[in-house]
Formats: C-alpha cells, sequence, structure tokens
C-alpha cells in the first residue's frame, strides 16, 4: 500500500507543480490567437446571426419540450403524439417550449428555454384518435398460465405550419401580458 501511495504522490508532483505542471509547459509555448475583446467579438456574433435570421436564407428548426419529449420540428412536419391532450381538431397552437431552435447557419441554444418571444412554433391539431393495438402477451411455461391482453392509446397529430425565429436576438424580453 505505501508503494501504491509513493507512486501517486511522485505521479501527482510531476502533473501538479504549483505552476500548472506538466500541460501548462506546452500550451505557453502557443501565439495568442487573437487580440480582439470579448464584448466586440460578442456584438459581431450577434450582428451576424440577427442579419442571417432576417434573410431567412436556410430552412430553420427547433427542438421543442411537448408532453414530456423533446421533438425536432420544422415547417411542414406530422408529430404523433401519444396520450391525452385536450385540444380539439383544427385548433391552432403555439408551442412555446423551446429548448433550440436554428439554421444550417446558426444555433439559438436555451438555459434551459430559449427567450419567449424569439422563436414562434405554430401547429394545427389535424386528427385525433386510438393508435393501432398494441398486444401483450404473457405465459409461464409448464404452469397452463396464459394472458393476452390488448392495448389502444389516445394519439393526436399535428401539422408543424411554422417555425419563425425573430429579427432582434439578444434584446431585452417583453414580457408584458
Amino acid at each position: 500500500m505505501a508503494m501504491i501511495r509513493a507512486g501517486l504522490q511522485r505521479f501527482a508532483s510531476v502533473f501538479g507543480n504549483g505552476q500548472g505542471g506538466i500541460l501548462s509547459k506546452f500550451i505557453t509555448n502557443l501565439a495568442p490567437v487573437e487580440n480582439k475583446s470579448l464584448p466586440e467579438t460578442t456584438k459581431d456574433v450577434i450582428a451576424t446571426c440577427n442579419k442571417l435570421a432576417k434573410e431567412q436564407a436556410s430552412r430553420n428548426f427547433a427542438i421543442v419540450h411537448l408532453l414530456g419529449k423533446q421533438w425536432r420540428v420544422t415547417d411542414g412536419d406530422l408529430l404523433v403524439v401519444e396520450g391525452y391532450w385536450p385540444p380539439n381538431i383544427g385548433d391552432e397552437i403555439r408551442l412555446d417550449k423551446v429548448l433550440l431552435a436554428g439554421t444550417k447557419d446558426f444555433s439559438l441554444i436555451g438555459r434551459p428555454l430559449v427567450q419567449s418571444g424569439l422563436v414562434d412554433v405554430t401547429a394545427t391539431i389535424i386528427s385525433k384518435g386510438l393508435s393501432h393495438t398494441r398486444t401483450h402477451f404473457k405465459k409461464k411455461r409448464r404452469k397452463q398460465f396464459m394472458r393476452v391482453n390488448f392495448q389502444r392509446a389516445q394519439q393526436t397529430i399535428l401539422r408543424i405550419n411554422s417555425v419563425e425565429i425573430g429579427d432582434k436576438i439578444n434584446e431585452a424580453p417583453n414580457n408584458a401580458f
């Protein structure tokens, strides 16, 4: 046990010299990447994202939280959601819990949700009904026990109408109700 402890202490002393250890010797020889300050870089990125969102050059997508599951949606997608859900056929709804939104050029990641009002995801209820029949078969060998149960769950089919990203990223949220 003493040998293992001595070996670990020697190993820690090589990699843990008070000055950052062996890894810092390799890193200090690298040249600095750029002298641009962080706020200017952030402003440039936000301006670029605002410009790309305004142009809408590519197809938008979003990851929404709906009935305990996460779904990746784009314009025109169909979602089959299982479980009871109160909206009726033909109702147009807005999906508010957006976890991530983006295009092929940039992404907006929420912590845990994207800022309200920045991304609008609208959907229409197309149909409500029951799923296909699922069979649950139980059997115990040599015990003359066999059960067959059938189950159908309620389903709602949604059509995603649009996924729109607002023009102004990083503005103060409008929480007026």
